[in-house]
C-alpha cells in the first residue's frame, strides 16, 4: 500500500463517521500532509472495488466509511444523519432465485441497502 493510501485508510480508521473526499482532504492538510484531492477520489475507489470502504451516496453528497467486516454483508443508512450500521447477514437466496427465473439472468452477486432514521434521528 501507498503512503498516500495509508494516510486515507487511517484517517477512514479514525473517523467517527463517514468522510467526503473533501472531508478527507481538508483533515490531512491540518495535519500537515499533502496529498492530491483527485488521489483521494482515487485511493477510494480502488478500495470500493477491493470492498475495503463503503460509499454512501445521498443526494449528491458522497461519504466514504471503512468496512468492518470481511464477509459480504449490508448496510442501514440513517437518511438523516448519514450513520451506516453494517449488518452481517445475508439470506436472500430464495430472492435471488426467483430474479433469475424472472429475468432469465444469471445472478452473480447483489447489493442491498436499508434506508431508515436511526434511534437519535427518528425522535
Amino acid at each position: 500500500m501507498s503512503h498516500p493510501r495509508l494516510l486515507i485508510h487511517q484517517e477512514l480508521s479514525n473517523a467517527l463517521s463517514p468522510l467526503s473526499p473533501l472531508e478527507i482532504y481538508q483533515n490531512l492538510l491540518k495535519k500537515g500532509k499533502k496529498i492530491g484531492l483527485t488521489s483521494i477520489y482515487r485511493s477510494l475507489g480502488l478500495f470500493e472495488s477491493l470492498g475495503i470502504v463503503f460509499k454512501i451516496t445521498n443526494g449528491s453528497a458522497v461519504k466514504y466509511k471503512l468496512c468492518e467486516l470481511e464477509n459480504h454483508h449490508h448496510y442501514i443508512i440513517c437518511k438523516a444523519c448519514g450513520n451506516v450500521v453494517e449488518l452481517n447477514f445475508c439470506d436472500i437466496s430464495d430472492w435471488s432465485k426467483k430474479v433469475a427465473e424472472s429475468t432469465g439472468y444469471q445472478v452473480v452477486d447483489h447489493q442491498l441497502n436499508f434506508l431508515g432514521f436511526c434511534k437519535a434521528c427518528k425522535t
